[in-house]
């Protein structure tokens, strides 16, 4: 998995390269790591400074990485319990709104293949959107659009790709 470490700024590649390669070359190719290392790297290139502010902390380098690896540059203690409740009024109040939509469409006569997979995923659409008060919440404001914008274009493609297998 060290040719993801492409993926990141080149600095940070000068800074943490080697350091980068011990630690991940024993390991096994995994989904959980290769997400962890790509989250990393948007971090990296988003936020350049931080990595460089982090390195000087008195835990050492090691620790930073290690920190790095576990995407703990995308949440920490700055989520609060106002956070947790936004992001939760986010899914339960879009669900609920989803649900009456999905009500009042199934009064219409017929099956939509397009329509039923829209309002069987309506829930991931929020919950993507959610994300923003606890998961990215310390990204800047272009980073957290590119990610939940990214995340919302891939369910939103699957949910036409479901729509038109079940034509």
């Amino acid at each position: 998995m060290t040719w993801l470490l492409k993926l990141y700024p080149p600095r940070w590649r000068r800074r943490y390269g080697e350091e980068f390669r011990a630690l991940i070359a024993p390991q096994p190719f995994s989904i959980t790591t290769a997400i962890d290392i790509i989250g990393g790297a948007l971090d990296a290139w988003t936020r350049p400074q931080s990595h460089l502010t982090r390195a000087a902390h008195t835990e050492g380098d090691t620790i930073m990485l290690a920190r790095l690896m576990k995407l703990d540059c995308a949440r920490g203690p700055e989520v609060t319990a106002g956070d947790g409740l936004k992001g939760a009024a986010v899914i339960l109040g879009g669900s609920f709104a989803a649900l009456v939509v999905t009500y009042l469409l199934r009064q219409q006569p017929g099956e939509h293949p397009y329509r039923m997979a829209f309002l069987s995923n309506a829930w991931l659409f929020f919950f993507v959107i959610s994300m923003r008060y606890w998961l990215v919440k310390r990204w800047s404001a272009r980073a957290q659009a590119v990610y939940i914008g990214g995340l919302l274009s891939v369910i939103g493609g699957m949910t036409l790709l479901a729509g038109w297998l079940g034509r």
